[in-house]
C-alpha cells in the first residue's frame, strides 16, 4: 500500500546544470543536510529590502573521487533543490524549493570516519539583481513609472547576465513615478532600492527558477485579505481552521520602537514635505514620529503621490504583530505538509490562542517575507518571516 512517507535519502535531490544545453545532474551522497534562507528584509517597519537567498548543502560520501579528481559541479553552475511531495503515488513529480547558482564548493577528508565531507553553497538571482554594474541608464518619458523602470532595468541586467529575468507578481499599476535622470556607471542595487522605497514595493527570487518577481504597492495591498476559517492556518490550537498546520514556535511581538504613526515624508529633490498621522493609533499607543527622505516625481500640487506615501505608512502602524512562525514540514504520519509550497509574498494566516484563556487570541493575515528550511535525516523544520506590509 502506498503511504507517501518521505525520506531524505530517497525523496530529496540536489542537482546542478553543467551547461545551458545540458541535463540536470543529481549529486549522490551517503547523507544529506540542507539549510535554505531566502526572502526580503524589512527595515524601519516600512521598507521591503531585497536580500539574496542562500542555500548550503552538507554531504558525506565514502567515494573521495570528487576531492582527488575535482567535482563536476562548479562555481556559477545552476543548482536546484527538489523534493517529492508524494513519492509513492506520484513518483515522477519533483518540486523545487530553491533555485540558484553555486557560489562555493568546500571539501575535507575526515580521517576518523574515512569519508569525504562536502559543503556546497549557492545564492539565488537576487544577487544578480543587486550587484550588476551598468554603464548608463535613463529615466525619461518612456521609462517613468515604477513598472516601466523595473521592466527596463530587468532587461538591461539580463543583457549583462543572461541568467537573470524579471516579471511582475500581480496586475497592479504603479503608485509612483520618477523624475527624469541619467545614471552612469552604477551598481543596479542602488537604483532598485531607491525605486522600491518610493513605491513601497517588493522584489524577490522565485523558488523554482531563475526568475525575479517584483510587486507594486497595489500588488502588495491586493494580497492582504480578511481572515478566513477556510484558509490554511498555522495555529497552536486545532479548532479554528478547517485547514490546520501545527505550530512549533512563534515570535509574537509588541514593540512600539518600530511603530510609525506620525510620518513626515520629504522629497529629496524639491524638499517638499508632508506629514500624516494615524490618530487612532496615536490615541492608543502615543505618538511615534519618523522622518523619511524619498526620491520620486511628486507631480503638481497638492502632491498626492507624496501624501499617499505618508498615509500608507501610518495606516499600517501596529506594534502588536507576529514576526515569525515555524512548523514541521513533515506531518506526524511522515508525509509532506502543503506548507512547503508557500512562496515569498504569499499570504499566510497565523493564529495564537492564549493557553490560559482561550478568549484571548491573535489572528493575523500576513505576507511571507522570508522562508527558511532546515533539513536533516530525521527532521525538516520550516520557518516563515512575516509582515503585514504597507
Amino acid at each position: 500500500m502506498a503511504n507517501n512517507v518521505w525520506d531524505i535519502k530517497s525523496n530529496l535531490r540536489i542537482q546542478y546544470l553543467p551547461t545551458p544545453s545540458g541535463s540536470w545532474t543529481s549529486i549522490e551522497a551517503d547523507t544529506y543536510e540542507v539549510s535554505i534562507d531566502r526572502g526580503i528584509l524589512v527595515e524601519r517597519g516600512v521598507f521591503a529590502r531585497p536580500d539574496y537567498g542562500t542555500a548550503q548543502v552538507r554531504l558525506i560520501k565514502k567515494d573521495v573521487s570528487d576531492l582527488v579528481t575535482g567535482p563536476n559541479y562548479k562555481a556559477n553552475m545552476p543548482l536546484r533543490i527538489q523534493y517529492q511531495p508524494q513519492p509513492d503515488t506520484q513518483p515522477t513529480v519533483w518540486q523545487s524549493f530553491f533555485h540558484g547558482f553555486i557560489s562555493n564548493v568546500a571539501m575535507q577528508f575526515d580521517v576518523d570516519s574515512q569519508k569525504l565531507k562536502i559543503t556546497i553553497s549557492a545564492d539565488d538571482t537576487t544577487k544578480i539583481l543587486l550587484n550588476t554594474r551598468l554603464t548608463v541608464f535613463d529615466i525619461n518619458s518612456t521609462y517613468h513609472s515604477f513598472k516601466q523602470i523595473m521592466v527596463k532595468l530587468g532587461s538591461d541586467i539580463q543583457a549583462v547576465d543572461s541568467r537573470f529575468s524579471l516579471s511582475q507578481d500581480g496586475p497592479g499599476g504603479s503608485a509612483t513615478f520618477q523624475d527624469h535622470e541619467t545614471f552612469d556607471d552604477f551598481v543596479s542595487g542602488e537604483l532598485v532600492n531607491r525605486l522600491l522605497d518610493a513605491e513601497l514595493g517588493w522584489v524577490y527570487s522565485a523558488k523554482d527558477s531563475s526568475l525575479q518577481y517584483y510587486m507594486t504597492r497595489n500588488d502588495v495591498a491586493t494580497k492582504r485579505t480578511a481572515w478566513s476559517n477556510t484558509e490554511l492556518t498555522i495555529s497552536n490550537v486545532h479548532s479554528s481552521s478547517v485547514d490546520h498546520i501545527c505550530m512549533n514556535a512563534i515570535d509574537l511581538v509588541f514593540d512600539t520602537d518600530g511603530l510609525v504613526n506620525s510620518a513626515k515624508v520629504i522629497d529629496d529633490s524639491s524638499k517638499v514635505d508632508y506629514t500624516k498621522k494615524n490618530t487612532t493609533s496615536i490615541s492608543t499607543y502615543g505618538e511615534w514620529p519618523a522622518d523619511f527622505i524619498i526620491d520620486m516625481d511628486i507631480g503638481s500640487s497638492p502632491h498626492t503621490r507624496l501624501q499617499d506615501w505618508a498615509q500608507a505608512v501610518v495606516d499600517a502602524a501596529d506594534p502588536k504583530r507576529i514576526d515569525a512562525v515555524s512548523c514541521p514540514a513533515l506531518r506526524r504520519d511522515g508525509t509532506t505538509s502543503k506548507i512547503i509550497d508557500r512562496e515569498i509574498g504569499a499570504k499566510l494566516q497565523v493564529e495564537f490562542v492564549d493557553p490560559s484563556n482561550s478568549s484571548n487570541k491573535i489572528q493575523q493575515v500576513a505576507l511571507i517575507t522570508r522562508i527558511r528550511h532546515e533539513i536533516s535525516a530525521d527532521h525538516w523544520e520550516t520557518s516563515f518571516g512575516l509582515w503585514k506590509g504597507i
